[in-house]
């Protein structure tokens, strides 16, 4: 690491690694804990003035299980909180750094200067700004700070979903952040990211929602017939995702989360780093179907969970 990053820039990963960032918001699914990380999306607040708090904490985050890693978080879980607003809404952000370096926030659902409100916040200072969402879709919202790829990788992520303006049909709904970890084991059973791993793209676990095969032992439970829509984002920092349900083909997909783009009949879609898809599905048999990265490569680090269909009522 250090012949390939020189020493000193290597002394500045280690030093990111050591220190992090957390969050705090409004519509939202629940977090890291007993049971794993919340799949549900939470509906959207009636409120056309949505006011997200973020925090940027630093956290130690089981992303395997026994593989618990110091990580830079918003509000204490990675991903961070799910935020769920509407196209048109006013969304009012307001980032609060409690760490020891600088972190900072941005929103792809945003259109907004960057070298005005995405750029570092010094520990204990906060920032606030606004937007409008002009476009539905599932978006993603990170930390930038340099090194970007470092921030990311090290959890300082997640999701905003924007409805848009004519409501989706009812749905059983779902949101899955798919992204990368990239460890090291270190003395007395303990871990921390590394840096060189990330540039090299070896990760150690590719995850749903921040823990390694969580939707095994906590499936998505639906019942026979009921529509699903899956709300799924590729945190990365690096991998494309091949997201596939094995047993079922999609009816729709919306590319980017934005019903404008609506394909049919899909059996695999490819979400680039940064990028999201929203995907429909009606099950009408009884049984377990999984939902993976078809790039089987990284399926096996712990990219796969489940959907339980229960028979219809």
């Amino acid at each position: 690491m250090a012949t390939r990053l020189g020493r000193g820039r290597w002394i500045l990963y280690v030093l990111g690694v050591i220190i992090s960032g957390g969050l705090l918001a409004l519509p939202v699914a629940a977090q890291n804990g007993e049971g794993g990380y919340d799949p549900a999306l939470v509906p959207a607040s009636p409120q056309h003035v949505q006011r997200l708090t973020l925090i940027a904490k630093d956290q130690i985050v089981e992303v395997a299980p026994g593989v618990k890693v110091p990580l830079w978080t918003f509000n204490g879980s990675v991903p961070g909180p799910i935020f769920h607003v509407r196209q048109g809404d006013e969304v009012r952000v307001t980032f609060v750094n409690k760490t020891p370096m600088q972190h900072s926030v941005d929103f792809h659902a945003a259109t907004t200067p960057w070298n005005v409100w995405y750029q570092p916040v010094n520990p204990g200072k906060s920032i606030s700004f606004s937007f409008v969402p002009r476009y539905p879709g599932v978006f993603m919202y990170h930390c930038g700070t340099p090194p970007a790829f470092m921030h990311i990788s090290s959890g300082m992520y997640g999701a905003i979903i924007v409805d848009p303006a004519t409501p989706l049909p009812p749905a059983k709904e779902f949101v899955l952040v798919e992204s990368e970890f990239y460890v090291h084991a270190g003395p007395n059973n303990t871990y921390q990211p590394d840096a060189q791993k990330v540039l090299d793209v070896r990760p150690d676990y590719v995850v749903f929602n921040g823990a390694a095969d969580q939707y095994q032992a906590h499936p998505l439970v639906v019942r026979a017939g009921d529509r699903i829509r899956l709300y799924v984002l590729n945190a990365g920092p690096s991998l494309f995702s091949a997201f596939h349900v094995i047993g079922w083909i999609f009816d729709k997909v919306y590319v980017d989360g934005n019903p404008a783009n609506t394909l049919h009949g899909i059996q695999t879609y490819q979400i680039p780093p940064g990028g999201g898809a929203t995907l429909e599905l009606t099950i009408t048999q009884p049984g377990t179907y999984p939902f993976v990265t078809h790039a089987f490569a990284y399926t096996g680090k712990g990219a796969i969970g489940l959907i339980k269909v229960l028979p219809a009522k």
